[in-house]
């Protein structure tokens, strides 16, 4: 198991210093351009954050370090989870920084044996776990024809199998302190038919909505939400980390897609509601 990496706290697959207050700045920036509404809904809902735990896959770059920012803008306390922790070390000392609280766990989410220790770290650090954003992910490009099974059951560790393996561990902890929060990143493609050579990728986001949807009936009494996201495209690294035949780490194809900013933003609105799936971004305002 690979230790936390403590200062005293696709995303990618695989875990600078600015200005003190460049956190705040960044949120009070995109804040102003939210509507009045938004705005008075954030002020109401941000103290409900304040202090409580988060822990947050795939946090280096992309929606799960969209996530983490606004997570600690609201008071959280963060457990920033990557295989590339690069990212998520530079936010946690900035956060730190900013009088906040995170600690960085360097894991690859496809080994069960390292996962474990993603749920324990965050009970070492802070004692409890009130919300976990399952969003680390990437993509295996290939047709049905071309499938590699090991490549193929890989892809399903990361995007599938560990998304359930630290809900399960999450789930008594939760139970224990009287509810929590449970939010499962998907895709507009476990929704829909996906695009050739992306087959693979959507088969392991309508799992996750097979799963989950029923995980958010069981758990309902309880007091533990569970949520599925299921955005479209967003501005992330998921070409350059994306693997198989069909591959093209060269060819940025989010490049155009949506800032993954309104889509963290979205998924803090919807978990205000009771909605178990729901549209963050674009997709949703069609």
């Amino acid at each position: 198991m690979k230790q936390a990496l403590f200062s005293t706290a696709s995303g990618g697959r695989a875990a600078v210093s600015g200005l003190p207050t460049l956190t705040a700045i960044l949120f009070a920036a995109f804040s102003a351009l939210m509507p009045a509404a938004s705005v008075a809904e954030d002020a109401t809902t941000a103290g409900e954050y304040d202090n409580k735990v988060a822990v947050i896959t795939g946090s280096s770059h992309g929606l799960g370090h969209e996530l983490a920012m606004l997570g600690a803008s609201k008071g959280m306390k963060l457990v920033l989870v990557d295989i590339r922790p690069e990212g998520s070390e530079i936010l946690a000392k900035q956060i730190r920084e900013d009088g906040g609280q995170a600690i960085v766990y360097e894991a690859d989410l496809a080994s069960a044996e390292q996962r474990p220790g993603v749920i324990a770290a965050a009970m070492s650090e802070y004692g409890r776990i009130d919300y976990l954003f399952n969003n680390a992910g990437y993509s295996y490009l290939a047709t049905h024809e071309q499938m590699d099974l090991e490549q193929a059951h890989q892809l399903f560790e990361v995007n599938y199998w560990a998304y359930a393996d630290l809900a399960q561990r999450a789930i008594p902890i939760m139970r224990k302190q009287g509810g929590g929060t449970i939010v499962n990143v998907s895709s507009i493609l476990g929704m829909r038919a996906a695009p050739p050579a992306l087959g693979h990728y959507a088969a392991t986001k309508h799992a996750l909505h097979g799963l989950f949807q029923t995980s958010a009936q069981e758990l309902k009494k309880d007091n533990i939400k569970v949520f599925l996201a299921a955005p479209g495209g967003m501005k992330t690294l998921i070409s350059q980390h994306s693997v198989g035949p069909m591959a093209d780490p060269k060819s940025d194809r989010a490049a155009s897609w949506e800032d993954p900013a309104i889509v963290a933003k979205d998924i803090f609105e919807a978990m205000q509601g009771d909605e178990v799936i729901f549209n963050p971004g674009y997709e949703g305002r069609q």
